[in-house]
This record gives structure tokens, C-alpha cells and sequence, in this order.
């Protein structure tokens, strides 16, 4: 046996003697009430603590099979689709501005992070929770516009159907002299 081994042995029994020591409760003349474990007087009686009630950890369930559940439930798109401007439609405007409306159905699920981005080519220009959205500074001709509903991380949840969208600007011609 090792010293270690002989120190700890030694330090349990010696402190294991204490845990059976007797305890003492005596009262004054005032009413206080004291506790001791060497007796106040000769002939006093040793207390006896009641007996310690315990009753088992409660066990807690997993958060994990909640946060599953919440997660599956994600909102299933119907209806969704570009109204304005209409498939093939000419819009005159010199600053390039167009507005796209949709059409979605049930109502955009702004609570769990869905969001609308609109695509021209391809390319996101725009993204917001509204089914009404402004476009400025686009260039003269025609152009490819697509819509997606996308969630919190950016994965696509429906696509509505791609449009084509010819935007005219007037110019003004010289006249001859």
C-alpha cells in the first residue's frame, strides 16, 4: 500500500468519528435555545434528529424532440404568384421603376423569418416580407423577373412563375433644322 493510499485511509476514519458524535440541545432561563455536542449539564439527554425526508430528482424531458417538432412544421405555400406587372407587358417609365405585386396564399409567414425575393436574370435585386415591391434604376429592355419565398436560412420555399418584362424609356429626338 502506497503512502497516498495509508493517508487517506488514516484522514476518513479519523474524520468519520465526528459524524457519529453526539449532539446536545439546551435551553436557558430566557428561552434561548442552544446546540453543542459537549453536555451543558451531567445527565443531559442527546438529541436525536428526525429523520430526513427525500424524495427523487424529477427527471426533465429533452428539449431536443421539441425544437424537431417545431422545425417540421413549416408553412406550406399554396398559392404563389407575380400579378403585376402581367407576363410580356411593355412599361413606359424614363427612371426605371417598376413595381412587382404577388399573390400568396395562405399570408406570408413573416413570424418564422419567410421573406419575398424578387430576381431579374437571375440575379436577387430585392428582398423583403411584402408582397408589394418597388424596383428602381432598371435599364431599357427586356428583362427575365422571377419571385421566391425564401425562409430565415435563405433555403427557396416556393417560386412563382418567371415573367418577361419589357421597360421602354422615351427619348427625345432631335429635329432637323
Amino acid at each position: 500500500m502506497n503512502k497516498f493510499s495509508l493517508l487517506i485511509t488514516c484522514f476518513v476514519f479519523i474524520n468519520s468519528t465526528s459524524l457519529f458524535a453526539e449532539m446536545y440541545k439546551s435551553v436557558d432561563a430566557d428561552g434561548n435555545i442552544s446546540y453543542s455536542d459537549q453536555p451543558p449539564f451531567k445527565g443531559a439527554k442527546t438529541l436525536i434528529p428526525p429523520h430526513i425526508t427525500t424524495t427523487p430528482a424529477v427527471k426533465v424531458p429533452e428539449k431536443k424532440a421539441e425544437t424537431k417538432k417545431t422545425e417540421e412544421k413549416t408553412t406550406t405555400y399554396s398559392l404563389f404568384q407575380i400579378t403585376s406587372p402581367q407576363n410580356d407587358e411593355t412599361i413606359w417609365d424614363n427612371n426605371g421603376n417598376v413595381t412587382v405585386s404577388m399573390s400568396i396564399k395562405p399570408a406570408l409567414d413573416t413570424a418564422k423569418g419567410h421573406y419575398i425575393s424578387i430576381l431579374i436574370g437571375g440575379k436577387e435585386v430585392q428582398k423583403q416580407p411584402s408582397t408589394t415591391i418597388s424596383l428602381s434604376n432598371i435599364d431599357r429592355g427586356s428583362h427575365q423577373i422571377s419571385a421566391v419565398i425564401k425562409d430565415k436560412n435563405n433555403k427557396i420555399l416556393r417560386r412563382a412563375k418567371t415573367i418577361t418584362l419589357h421597360l421602354k424609356k422615351a427619348s427625345i429626338s432631335r429635329q432637323a433644322r
